[in-house]
């Protein structure tokens, strides 16, 4: 059985901790990286989960629907091991999004796909569009969205998870080329197609560079899957951003010393453009390391494969490494390759079908220049077809149809038998053997393959495939223009293909809008014409049955033999800039219409979070950090009150922002922005469902994450543990309340404390740790026991085994006796999935470790807010929220379920205890860096000398009272497996906080009910202030606050067993407590004096 699985576990077991993939950003950092050990862990969690969950069976195919990144490598790799197919497709965008989504459409119902692998992006980004342009088309054609079960993997974690059985299909995956929107052809490639072109191409361990396509030929295969083959390294990014920054490409082969890159023409074209490649740019390079630098995927141009050399050389790109190659899907990847020669041939005899050379001593006269594709690789067998002929091989030196043979012959076209038959089954005259038809038309001339032509209608741009007919539909939808009597072609220049589209009128006297004609083509196919010919009917050639006779059209128009009524040429450059320059370019300005202040407002707004608009990932993956965020969100809100749509901006839910593409925002506000009622509605409509069905995945995803398998307990050895010869492990150490139980820990125990904190080594790792520790005040004693005592771990909460080494976590396994489980992520914006990676995952790897090797405890700090907005007028320690009550921002919910893990782990034998603090303050001194909302709101009341009169409980402890108790309560052997309030034993309102304020620094303040209290702060609040970013989440709240007026904590167990230690300490006076929330903030100068 040959399988590309069964080879890359071989390259996994040899090179287990070498780099496999890198994923880096539009400034060259790197967001996500697997070593090849990691890669396949990643790959066998999700195939896991999927197998788990019965969502793929062998043989069953799945589209793969991903934004540019690493988890859609991981998801192909993840369904080749369940024997499943994956189906890599175009996702469809807010741009183009008609075409794609129903080429999407179509391949699901034309492979019969099962289910549809996605991100949360892009999942909400499709379901936005959907809801958004919900047109007739879609009604039945986009039905297959709604009737495909959807997996968002990245809901799956990263753990050994369950064994499953691994399977196989002769079927690697289908490739569906790029074409005709209805009627994409899904190649078959198999694992020993793969396997026989790799080892024709690659000839060393690639370091590779790619921004191409993921869901392409070239990016996928060439440089996802054969790297992994050949013990390679591929560092990659995403088409968008080699757009935007075209020096990214170069920079990264030069920073890593790649060895090979691919791009198809229009890329060096691209970056030989003035102003692309600056100059200072241009001498930090260093090329020479490159062995492999390939032109491909649309016919290359000669002038400019001189150019890019002649600009490049002197940065070490050498001749012989740069050269041209021919493939294409049917044949896997690769035909021919390492082209690197020019040659000049008769023009006319080339449109005659024979080749006739022109060495360099002769005249040039009527010449054409053709860059060589290079030798065949490995067993390709090639022959040239007699255009026209029925299947005879042309005489030696004339022009044919190129048909191939090999093993790297893919096996046809998925659910069709007819076309596969005459494609890939093609018979010469006596000879039994069967070929491919390629459709190119070419020759070879000393070895080497040349391509000079297509005998199909196929429009080649930018390395896509275009089908004429589908353009020609299009712009004969237009009234004016009669139908079928629209011809639509490519013409060659020299920097590469343009588009005509020559169209007869009905009335001469009636022009069509040749720019709405083109934003139609932008919109459905991802295509802009470059000119627009308007002609009477009679001038469109057609066949006496009444086809259009393309080629004869062609050349009517370069001859000056067409009627012109009318002729438009399209600018490019309102095609090829940001998401802003595009949405306000063409059509605004050829009615010279003045954008409007709204416009204008939108515009700024983006761009004043750094944004073009253009970016195909959601706000939270862009660079903006949780506050950035809220301050965008706040900033919309203002924008779309602004044009007087109040209602609307009720509809803004941070939430849902996070989920959504910023292009796809950015198209959403331009459709309110008409101020028409029906976009208003769609907007309304939109947000609503998806707020809907948004609450309902949280919630099932927040289930499932609580039911997820727990390691057996061994017996029941967990139930008890030994505390001699161990050590301790805290999380969280860097963190605000990390530091004051690091000194608890040092003041009332003598064991080592190893703390697990995010740092690329020991020495970066323990100034972190002495950084968060300098500001707790403690004695030159305690300060020697921190040095001697406190033991960095470099690792992430985040990442599976907490992100460390074997060994390491071996040796936690063996000498940890009591774990604090401290670390977690404090967001009030960010939603249950992007916290749940360090909150729920981090638990569950917490739970894991004290599960394995010798008996550990586990003291878990969870929080109050594991209830939600709870009405209960009391909440006791044994209550626990079973049924999610009031649940709903990522921060309570994902405690809520690292809390569940916690209690079914102690089900299973787990000892451990439960804290739930309610407000954690700064200490009595007002020590610590506390600026969570309680500490914002605060610092806004005594700005503003304003406070309220709800009757609330608000319970602040102190952090090292908080600690202190914690630590104590944990050294009673009689405290195991209970919960804890860790809350003051008085009730205290915020009136009584205020009135403490008020003697500090003898200011007055108005009391307003909660009400009016939270209208005063919105009125008052300026973008400034540090309350600012987190205002949204206020006012969100207020009205469930309102609610809990007459709820208590009830903290019985936490004093009983407070008291019972000789290290407990009671609760300190009000008085005090607020004082040190008062010098906190006085000393970290956010207060007005």
């Amino acid at each position: 059985m040959i399988s590309i699985i069964k080879e890359f576990e071989i390259k996994v077991q040899e090179h287990p901790d070498k780099l496999l993939y890198s994923f880096l950003d539009i400034r060259g950092n790197v967001k996500e990286s697997y070593t090849y050990k990691e890669f396949f862990c990643r790959v066998k969690s999700i195939a896991s989960h999927l197998y788990a969950i019965g969502a793929l069976k062998p043989g069953d195919k799945a589209l793969l629907v991903y934004p540019p990144g690493l988890e859609m490598i991981c998801a192909f790799f993840a369904c080749v091991k369940l024997g499943a197919i994956p189906v890599p497709v175009y996702p469809p965008s807010a741009k183009g999004f008609h075409a794609s989504a129903e080429i999407m459409s179509f391949i699901a119902r034309n492979c019969d796909a099962v289910a549809i692998l996605s991100d949360r992006s892009y999942y909400w980004s499709i379901k936005v569009n959907l809801i958004r342009k919900n047109k007739a088309l879609f009604l039945k054609k986009s039905d297959i969205f709604s009737k495909l079960q959807w997996f968002v993997s990245e809901d799956f974690a990263t753990s050994d998870g369950e064994e499953f059985p691994q399977s196989h299909s002769d079927i690697l995956f289908l490739q569906y080329t790029s074409g005709s929107t209805g009627t994409p052809k899904g190649v078959i490639v198999t694992h020993e197609n793969i396997i026989s072109n790799c080892q024709s191409i690659v000839d060393h361990e690639p370091i590779g560079v790619s921004w191409l396509p993921q869901y392409h030929d070239m990016g996928l295969i060439g440089y996802y899957l054969y790297p992994a083959l050949k013990t390679g390294t591929t560092y990659g990014f995403s088409p968008l951003d080699f757009i935007q920054r075209p020096a990214l490409w170069l920079e990264t082969i030069s920073k890593y010393a790649a060895t090979a890159s691919s791009a198809p023409n229009f890329a060096y074209e691209y970056c030989l453009k003035p102003g692309q490649i600056s100059d200072t740019t241009l001498e930090s390079l260093d090329l020479s390391s490159l062995k492999f630098l390939m032109t491909a995927a649309e016919p290359v141009n000669s002038k400019i494969y001189k150019d890019f050399l002649h600009r490049f050389a002197p940065c070490g790109l050498k001749a012989e490494s740069f050269f041209s190659a021919y493939g294409l899907a049917e044949f896997t990847l690769a035909v021919s390759s390492r082209g690197t020669k020019i040659q000049s041939f008769n023009a006319e005899s080339l449109k005659k079908y024979e080749v006739l050379p022109i060495e360099s001593d002769q005249p040039a006269v009527n010449s054409t220049h053709l860059m060589s594709c290079g030798q065949l690789l490995g067993d390709t067998e090639l022959k040239i077809i007699a255009p026209g002929s029925v299947a005879e091989e042309a005489g030696h030196g004339k022009v044919g149809e190129i048909w191939l043979n090999g093993s790297s012959k893919c096996k046809g076209y998925w659910n069709r038998p007819e076309l596969s038959k005459e494609i890939f089954e093609a018979r010469l005259n006596g000879n039994s053997s069967t070929w491919l038809r390629t459709g190119d038309l070419g020759f070879v001339y000393k070895r080497e393959v040349y391509i000079c032509g297509r005998t199909k209608d196929i429009i080649i741009i930018r390395g896509l495939n275009y089908y004429p007919q589908d353009i020609e539909s299009l712009v004969a939808e237009d009234p004016r223009i009669r139908k079928g009597c629209v011809a639509a072609f490519a013409l060659a220049r020299q920097d590469g293909e343009s588009l005509v589209v020559v169209a007869g009128l009905k009335n001469k006297t009636k022009i069509p809008d040749a720019h709405l004609i083109n934003n139609n083509l932008v919109n459905y196919l991802g295509i802009s014409a470059d000119s627009f010919v308007f002609v009477p009917t009679r001038s469109i050639a057609k066949t006496s049955s009444g086809k259009i006779m393309r080629h004869q059209n062609k050349n009517n128009f370069l001859n000056n033999d067409l009627e012109v009524i009318h002729r438009v040429d399209i600018d490019q450059t309102e095609n090829s800039g940001s998401g802003i320059e595009l949405a306000y370019s063409a059509d605004d300005r050829r009615k010279n219409t003045q954008i409007s202040t709204g416009q204008e407002s939108l515009i700024h707004l983006f761009r004043s979070y750094g944004l073009t608009a253009t970016e195909n990932e959601p706000l939270g993956n862009v660079g903006l950090d949780s506050l950035k965020l809220a301050e965008f969100a706040n900033d919309l809100k203002t924008h779309i009150e602004l044009q007087g749509l109040n209602d609307l901006s009720q509809q803004v839910d941070l939430r849902l922002l996070q989920k959504i593409a910023v292009s796809e925002l950015f198209e959403i506000l331009r459709d309110i922005q008409t101020g028409s009622l029906h976009s208003k509605f769609r907007f309304r409509r939109a947000f609503t469902l998806l707020k809907r069905e948004f609450d309902t995945i949280e919630m099932e995803s927040m289930q499932k994450d609580v039911h997820r398998s727990i390691p057996a307990d061994n017996g029941g050895q967990c139930a008890k543990y030994e505390r001699s010869n161990g050590q301790i492990l805290v999380t969280g150490g860097t963190g605000f309340f990390g530091p004051f139980l690091l000194k608890s820990l040092l003041e009332q125990n003598k064991e080592n404390i190893y703390v697990i904190v995010r740092a690329e080594n020991h020495r970066e790792g323990m100034e972190r740790l002495r950084k968060a520790f300098a500001p707790i005040r403690s004695t030159p004693d305690i300060q020697d026991r921190f040095e001697q005592r406190v033991i960095p771990i470099c690792g992430n909460l985040s990442r599976r085994k907490l992100g460390i080494d074997n060994k390491e976590w071996d040796f936690l396994a063996n000498h940890i006796h009591t774990i604090y489980h401290n670390g977690a992520r404090v967001n009030y914006i960010l939603d249950y999935g992007s916290m749940r990676d360090a909150n729920v995952n981090g638990t569950n790897e917490i739970v894991r470790l004290a599960l394995e090797a010798r008996k550990k405890m586990v003291n878990h700090i969870s929080t109050t807010f594991i209830f939600g907005w709870s009405v209960k007028d009391t909440l006791f320690e044994i209550d626990s929220n079973e049924r999610m009550d009031n649940l709903d921002f990522g921060y309570s919910q994902s405690k809520w379920v690292a809390e569940q893990i916690i209690r079914r782990a102690m089900s299973k034998g787990l000892a451990a205890r439960i804290y739930r603090p309610a407000l954690i303050s700064p200490s009595i001194a007002g020590e610590g860096f506390n600026f969570d909302i309680s500490v914002r709101l605060l610092a806004f009341m005594i700005n503003n000398s304003i406070g309220t009169s709800a009757k609330n409980q608000v319970s602040f402890t102190p952090a090292d009272i908080a600690a202190n108790n914690i630590v104590a309560i944990s050294n009673l052997e009689a405290s195991a497996g209970k919960i804890f309030h860790v809350t003051r034993d008085t009730y205290d309102t915020m009136l009584d906080i205020t009135d403490v304020f008020g003697d500090l620094t003898g200011r007055h303040f108005d009391i307003y009910p909660l009400e009016e209290f939270v209208a005063e702060v919105v009125q008052r609040c300026h973008k400034e202030d540090l309350l600012a970013p987190l205002l949204n989440f206020f006012v969100r709240s207020a009205g469930k606050i309102s609610t809990m007026e007459f709820k208590r904590y009830n903290n019985s167990n936490y004093g009983k067993y407070r008291d019972l230690s000789t290290w407990g300490r009671k609760d300190p006076p009000l008085q005090d407590v607020v004082s040190g929330i008062y010098s906190f903030m006085e000393s970290r100068g956010i207060i007005n004096r």
